[in-house]
């Protein structure tokens, strides 16, 4: 898991003016990157496999991002000043080390929106950070993820997919050991976006978790401004890549 990191805001509609050279729409090109610390299997699905597995797909966690109240009395009376609004004072994991995090900003709120399993689940919300720190009640060691987590097999298991700071779109999978964390990051090209998440039922405690990303091609429209070029998303030309982690 990453240090603290900034949100990249993806627009729906992209805006180009005065550009002409717009990058081609070659759905053989994906070049994903990979960052590990174990081994994973990685396999690209047909459309027909991938809708084969609604029926093992579980239920995913909806995003959560409003204070609960009540669980942050409970979380305040057990940890006293570990996460307060605005302060941290916890140790916290920093890939395969673990610090003592001592911070505190009065313009940085954070607030516990969830428990899942071991883990209190938290929303940061300051200026180009928007993300969520776990506060592990099993070791009382901080992780910062970029997305709301899907927490399984009773929090052995966390999935942190989305966006990640420099536009790109992740799947981060964290396996919580007694000793270490395994971690395997997947990171598609930057013109493709994770559009749905699925993950699937467990026959080993390791949950399978399939990734639809899409990359769009664009058109131009007309540009009201009156200077330059606009293009946005064309809906109907695109490349789709459904990959599988297991």
């Amino acid at each position: 898991m990453k240090n603290l990191s900034f949100t990249l805001i993806l627009l729906i509609n992209l805006n180009i003016f005065g550009q002409s050279d717009l990058p081609s729409l070659n759905c053989e090109e994906f070049d994903y990157s990979i960052n590990s610390n174990t081994r994973m299997n990685l396999k690209f699905l047909s459309l027909e496999s991938y809708n084969e597995t609604d029926k093992d797909t579980i239920q995913k966690d909806n995003v959560k991002t409003s204070e609960n109240i009540e669980l942050n009395k409970i979380f305040q009376k057990k940890y006293p000043n570990k996460i307060t609004e605005h302060c941290i004072n916890s140790n916290y994991y920093d890939r395969d080390s673990i610090t003592n995090l001592k911070f505190c900003d009065e313009k940085t709120k954070i607030k516990l929106v969830d428990k899942k399993a071991n883990f209190y689940i938290f929303k940061i919300d300051a200026f180009e950070v928007n993300n969520y720190l776990l506060f592990n009640a099993d070791n009382e060691v901080i992780y910062t993820i970029n997305n709301f987590p899907q927490i399984l097999e009773n929090g052995k298991i966390v999935i942190d997919a989305g966006f990640e700071y420099g536009g790109y779109n992740v799947i981060n999978y964290y396996v919580f050991e007694e000793k270490e964390i395994k971690y395997f990051e997947f990171i598609v090209p930057m013109y493709y976006h994770l559009q749905n998440l699925k993950l699937l039922k467990s026959f080993n405690h390791k949950t399978k978790v399939i990734g639809d990303f899409i990359r769009y091609d664009y058109k131009e429209v007309p540009n009201k401004e009156g200077f330059g070029k606009k293009y946005v998303y064309d809906k109907d030309k695109y490349c789709r890549k459904l990959i599988m982690i297991f």
